[in-house]
């Protein structure tokens, strides 16, 4: 299999604090990543230096093949884009206007906006389904069209990988669905390759061909769902007891946790049942 984004060695941190540490990880092409952890655990700081929005103080980013940080802005920007964690737009800027700074790598002062830029600019709008919204402000749509926006804008970029950290944030479940629902069919319809940052490991290991457990700035698991996702990772990683069971409607891996009042609610059946 050949890959598009691959980290050697990487250490990253802020100030003097490292977060990740020596860390080597490969990101297979054309598939959806999830980066899954306990808060603090790193995987947000990873998904920066994978993003050259951090840079390393030790070990080495390659985006096919060449140093991320020897390339110049345009030319990752061209190849990989970055949806942060709760990005912000200036006031008023209309939906269509946020989709279209997507093509601002391609421009320059010899080469303005072209016909190319607008139909990138109308497809991306047309699939993900907010082409109606174009001329609304984005501070007025509601948290799951506002999302959409920002991910035309990294589509209008017109890359093979996105990267996206916690896409899911601050979105009711209905949204939160619909927001993955947009990711996987641009993996399944185009063959982008998707590299997330999720809280939830059920919807992790739905959506997800690859989950990769970090804990304490390492990778303390990576490899499919059905692999990676064990009662025994959830209690190293979350510190969290659980049962791992088939999702009835995926047959994926399901976490159902277990806690204080689950312990009494079985201890309390268990009782009724031995009377």
């Amino acid at each position: 299999m050949s890959n598009l984004i691959t980290a050697n060695n990487l250490t990253l941190g802020y100030d003097n604090a490292t977060i990740i540490k020596n860390l080597d990880l490969t990101i297979p092409q054309g598939q959806i990543t999830a980066l899954v952890g306990a808060n603090g655990c790193g995987k947000s700081t990873l998904l920066r230096g994978l993003a050259r929005l951090l840079k390393p103080s030790n070990g080495t980013v390659y985006l096919n093949s060449a140093d991320i940080f020897k390339l110049s802005t345009k030319d990752v920007a061209k190849q990989l884009g970055i949806l942060t964690q709760g990005p912000v737009a200036p006031e008023g800027l209309t939906v269509r206007d946020l989709v279209a700074c997507g093509r601002f790598p391609y421009q320059n002062w010899l080469q303005q906006w072209t016909k190319e830029d607008e139909r990138l600019v109308e497809v991306a709008l047309e699939t993900t389904g907010i082409k109606e919204l174009g001329e609304r402000e984005l501070d007025t749509l509601s948290g799951g069209q506002r999302q959409r926006a920002w991910i035309a804008m990294a589509l209008a970029q017109d890359t093979n990988i996105l990267l996206l950290d916690e896409p899911t944030t601050f979105l009711d479940l209905a949204h939160q669905i619909e927001v993955l629902d947009l990711l996987f069919d641009l993996n399944q319809n185009q063959q982008r390759t998707i590299v997330m940052v999720l809280h939830d490991l059920n919807q992790a290991c739905r959506y997800a061909d690859y989950l990769v457990a970090v804990k304490g700035g390492t990778i303390f698991a990576a490899g499919r769902p059905e692999v990676v996702m064990t009662q025994e990772m959830v209690l190293e990683v979350f510190g969290l007891e659980c049962r791992v069971v088939p999702d009835p409607v995926a047959g994926t891996p399901m976490c159902v946790p277990i806690g204080g009042k689950a312990r009494k609610l079985a201890t309390d059946v268990t009782d009724v049942t031995d009377r």
